[in-house]
């Protein structure tokens, strides 16, 4: 299975809000989030390099008690195919020197469904900003690495977020939110949608 765009995208979407678990004899790739369109890209891009059809269904959130729709699939060839690019959980993802060692537009691919996951935009009167938020401080290092060495986008990590105060954000301000706004972008529409009013409200400054 060749790393491709597609396939780019679904490794970002595992570390982000997906999971690839084994138990027993059950291999589990699942992907769970609130934005439709993530969820069908994400159908389609399994489909697309694997070949395979997801199941559907919802879980209760922990913290609204909304239920939260899903995609999965059992598979033991696409979870060893995985496993090459992992690990996956919160804690411990990294960016294996397959994708580091990767094409512009793989890495590009890569950012911006991790982006999609894991990113958020600000918008208020005094502040501007697209923040990345993870409790791997190592992999958060791996993707400030990649925006500045790749993309010439720099941006800063600061500590203390969350309930626990154990949440690192990655910060995007000014220039650096413009170029990514042009460079990298997300595929979310919610989330684009408030990045091109951050971007727009930074152009009248």
């Amino acid at each position: 299975y060749k790393l491709t765009k597609a396939k780019a995208r679904l490794i970002a979407r595992l570390k982000g809000d997906g999971s690839v678990s084994k138990c027993r004899h059950n291999y589990l790739i699942k992907y769970e989030v609130i934005d439709r369109d993530l969820l069908k890209s994400f159908e389609k891009d399994v489909k697309s390099v694997y070949g395979l059809s997801m199941y559907h269904g919802t879980n209760p959130s922990g913290k609204t008690d909304k239920d939260i729709p899903f995609c999965a699939v059992r598979s033991i060839l696409m979870y060893k195919d995985l496993m090459k690019y992992g690990p996956f959980r919160s804690n411990n993802w990294i960016i294996t020197n397959e994708i580091l060692n990767a094409t512009k537009l793989i890495k590009k691919e890569f950012l911006k469904a991790f982006f999609d996951d894991e990113g958020s935009v600000i918008v208020t009167k005094y502040v501007k900003e697209v923040k990345l938020y993870s409790i791997n401080i190592i992999g958060l290092k791996q993707i400030k690495d990649m925006l500045e060495i790749d993309f010439g986008i720099n941006s800063k990590i600061f500590k203390g977020y969350g309930e626990a105060r154990n949440v690192y954000g990655l910060i995007l301000k000014y220039d650096n939110l413009l170029k990514f706004s042009k460079l990298i972008g997300f595929n979310c529409l919610r989330k684009s949608n408030k990045l091109d009013l951050a971007v727009k409200l930074l152009s009248k400054k």
